[in-house]
């Protein structure tokens, strides 16, 4: 297994203004849109009904691969997850919507100078998810409204709530 290097930020990418949009307004953003696009988000809800399945268990189906990927790495943990509920919550937006926002994210979590390769690995990990959540779940209709992730050495508790979506289109 070969070590990756961690790549540091410098601290002028960490407090530019444009890379403070956190994981919370980017999914206020996906909302708006979406509420925009016709599609209503119904109760909210942190306790899922009697024989459906569980939100969060469907967010670590999701990022499972990464999640083993970078088990050890809490930071990266954190963000695995951020970033799979965030692109849960986008596949419901139209291709240009999912596009815009995508930008938003490269934009918010990669500081301007970075290199062609880590803004293609960011692309890549987007449509990675994208495709898992259509294939293994397609027809779960959820808006990921919030999440609590808790981390031990060899534990991962995540809580969702969520809120089912109304499809008007």
């Amino acid at each position: 297994m070969t070590k990756h290097k961690k790549k540091k930020f410098s601290k002028e990418a960490q407090k530019s203004p444009e890379n403070k949009l956190t994981n919370q307004g980017l999914n206020s953003i996906i909302s708006n849109q979406l509420n925009k696009s016709g599609v209503g988000i119904n109760q909210i809800s942190s306790i899922e009904k009697p024989g459906e399945i569980k939100m969060s268990a469907v967010i670590l189906k999701l990022a499972d691969p990464y999640i083993k990927e970078h088990w050890g790495n809490e930071n990266r943990i954190h963000a695995i997850i951020s970033l799979a509920v965030s692109v849960w919550n986008m596949t419901f937006l139209s291709q240009d919507e999912q596009e815009e926002i995508q930008g938003k994210f490269i934009d918010t979590l990669l500081p301007p100078n970075c290199h062609a390769k880590e803004i293609a690995g960011l692309m890549k990990l987007f449509d990675d998810l994208k495709q898992r959540k259509t294939e293994l779940f397609p027809d779960i209709k959820k808006m990921i409204v919030g999440h609590n992730l808790r981390l031990d050495k060899n534990n991962i508790q995540l809580d969702i709530s969520s809120a089912p979506l109304n499809m008007k289109k």
